[in-house]
Order: C-alpha cells, then sequence, then structure tokens
C-alpha cells in the first residue's frame, strides 16, 4: 500500500520503492519497564518496504493514499 507523511508521499530511502506493510510498536522506556508499566509507553508507526525490507519509524501514523 502506498503512504503519505504529512502531504509528502513515502518512498524507500534503500530502493525508492513506493509500497509498505504497515504495523505498530511500542517505544519502551527504562523508567516504566523498572516500574512495570510498559503498556503506558508510547507507540510508534513503521512501514516495512516490500521491496527491500528497510523500515522506517513514525510517530505520527502516515495516511493511506
Amino acid at each position: 500500500m502506498q503512504y503519505v507523511a504529512g502531504d509528502t508521499p513515502v518512498t524507500c530511502p534503500c530502493c525508492k520503492h513506493d509500497q509498505f506493510d504497515k504495523d505498530y510498536r511500542q517505544l519502551n522506556s527504562r523508567g516504566a519497564t523498572f516500574f512495570g508499566l510498559d503498556w503506558a509507553n508510547k507507540e510508534a508507526a513503521i512501514l516495512i518496504c516490500q521491496n527491500c525490507s528497510y523500515i522506517m519509524w513514525f510517530m505520527k501514523s502516515p495516511k493511506s493514499q
């Protein structure tokens, strides 16, 4: 699927491909982990290039086109 970040179409910086799989990953912090509060950490969106598997991280989730 193709995505835009802000108003800019997303392309892979390695291979220039424009098709990605989208997923989410938790951003762990030492403090929250120490107190057993990993569930309270922020989450980031990731786009994985379908051609070369390069992973890009986004704090604001890119929108599909």
